[in-house]
């Protein structure tokens, strides 16, 4: 569970994030990271696959890009009578459930058509629709829990080529240079990294 501290006027000041359901495809492939690094044969393949599924949990959701790259699902948690509650993880594709800790401390399911998602660009925030209202819940800091679904799509080519190019530098500089830095590692591939994931990222807010 990632503490995050979310933007906004109405949003709680401490909000509990935590990924639901992983994407069940990576952003890139073996065959492309292999294409890029120009290894032949299979011999590096366990070494390849693990040098992209390093570099794309670096990058995927709160890693440092901020955001949900294949399609997945994630819980955010937020303290009772939370007014307007901005979403931490995009790109946002749709609200799932609900749910809440009741007087009593039991875990009860709100009917989540209750509820409305409003979107603008990057900004998207959970509200009730006209006639209803958050339900009331015991007084805690994880009262509510907005489960959601977040990503670009389905498939690897829905994720934006510069991001995916990012995770190509990331792991063929791995690949290159084992030790863990050195004069050329922090210059030249961070750089270029950087550059191609920072035209996209999301920074957690304070």
């Amino acid at each position: 569970m990632t503490i995050v501290w979310p933007l906004g006027q109405g949003t709680p000041s401490i909000t509990a994030l935590e990924r639901v359901t992983p994407p069940v495809a990576s952003p890139v492939s073996l065959d492309e990271a292999k294409a890029h690094m120009r290894v032949d044969g299979t011999d590096s393949d366990l070494t390849v696959q693990r040098l992209v599924s390093a570099a794309t949990d670096y990058v995927d959701g709160d890693g440092v890009l901020g955001r949900a790259m294949i399609t997945q699902t994630w819980a955010q948690w937020v303290p009772q009578s939370p007014g307007r509650v901005r979403l931490v993880m995009g790109p946002f594709q749709s609200l799932t459930s609900v749910e809440y800790y009741d007087a009593d401390g039991a875990l009860q399911s709100a009917v989540a058509n209750d509820f409305r998602a409003e979107q603008s660009r990057d900004i998207v925030e959970i509200v009730p629709k006209e006639n209803a209202t958050w339900p009331g819940t015991q007084t805690r800091p994880d009262a509510i829990k907005i489960t959601y679904v977040a990503g670009y799509g389905d498939a690897a080519t829905d994720v934006p080529e510069a991001i995916r190019h990012a995770i190509l530098l990331l792991a063929a500089h791995w690949y290159e240079r084992r030790e863990a830095a050195g004069e050329v590692s922090l210059t030249d591939t961070p750089m270029a990294f950087d550059a191609l994931i920072g035209r996209h990222r999301v920074g957690w807010y304070g």
